[in-house]
C-alpha cells in the first residue's frame, strides 16, 4: 500500500560544490605556475629540470581533469521522490574517467523492494567500504541508485533516502548484508548486478576491520604530509 509521500530531493550540498571547485582551481593553478616557473626562474634552457617540471604540470592537470569530473557528477546528481514517483539523474558509467548520466522515472506502485548493502573493494592491497542502494521493480529489474564511499568524504544521505524511498512505496528497506564486489562506483555509480553472496557475519566483521584499518592509515598519512609541509 502507498503511503502519501512529500516531494523531496536530494543534492550535494553548496559547500562541497564550492569546496571540490576550489580544490579543481588550485589543481589548474599548479599545473599552470609550474609551466611559467622555468621562464620566471630562469632555468628554460635545463633540458632535465624542464622534464621534471613538464611532468608534474601535467599530472596536475590530470588531478585537475578528474576534479573537474567529479565536480560535474555532484552538480548533476539528485534523487528525488513526489506523490506518485522516485526520480533521480544519477551517475550511470564513466568512458576514460568522464562520466555518464542516466535519468530515472520509476513509479513507486511499481517499486517491489528497496535495498540497501555495504560493499568491500579491494584496491592496491587497500579495503574500502561504500554503502549502495537499489530498487527492485514488480517486473524483477534492479536498478542502481547510488553508492556512498565510507569515509570523511561528502555523502548523500542513503539512509534517509533509502528510508523515504520505502515509506512511500509502503514497505521497509531491505538490507542485503556486506559482499566483496569489483563493481567501481565511480562518482556515485551504483551497480544494477547484484550477484555476489553475502558474507557471513564472521566475515563480514573482519573486512570492516580491515577497512577502518585502511581509513586509519589513509588519516595518517594525510597528518604526515600536513606536518612536513608545516615544518617545511
Amino acid at each position: 500500500m502507498l503511503m502519501p509521500a512529500t516531494d523531496r530531493t536530494w543534492r550535494f550540498g553548496t559547500s562541497t560544490r564550492v569546496m571540490i571547485g576550489f580544490v579543481t582551481v588550485f589543481m589548474y593553478g599548479v599545473a599552470v605556475l609550474l609551466v611559467s616557473l622555468p621562464f620566471m626562474a630562469g632555468v628554460n634552457d635545463d633540458p632535465v629540470a624542464n622534464a621534471m617540471i613538464g611532468a608534474t604540470a601535467i599530472v596536475m592537470v590530470g588531478f585537475g581533469l578528474f576534479m573537474t569530473f567529479g565536480l560535474i557528477a555532484i552538480v548533476r546528481t539528485r534523487i528525488g521522490i513526489d506523490a506518485t514517483t522516485l526520480h533521480a539523474t544519477v551517475p550511470s558509467h564513466h568512458t576514460l574517467l568522464v562520466p555518464h548520466f542516466r535519468t530515472i522515472a520509476l513509479p513507486l506502485a511499481q517499486i517491489r523492494s528497496v535495498e540497501r548493502r555495504q560493499e568491500a573493494v579491494r584496491s592496491f592491497g587497500m579495503i574500502n567500504l561504500r554503502e549502495s542502494l537499489s530498487v527492485v521493480t514488480t517486473a524483477g529489474e534492479r536498478i542502481g541508485i547510488f553508492s556512498n564511499t565510507s569515509g570523511p568524504a561528502s555523502q548523500l544521505p542513503l539512509d534517509e533516502i533509502a528510508d523515504a524511498i520505502a515509506s512511500a512505496a509502503g514497505m521497509t528497506v531491505t538490507d542485503a548484508g556486506t559482499v566483496w564486489t569489483k563493481s567501481g562506483g565511480l562518482y556515485g555509480e551504483a551497480s544494477s548486478s547484484w550477484s555476489e553472496r553475502p558474507l557471513d557475519e564472521t566475515s563480514a566483521t573482519k573486512v570492516r576491520r580491515a577497512a577502518t584499518r585502511t581509513a586509519q592509515l589513509f588519516m595518517v598519512l594525510l597528518l604526515l604530509v600536513i606536518a612536513l609541509r608545516a615544518c617545511g
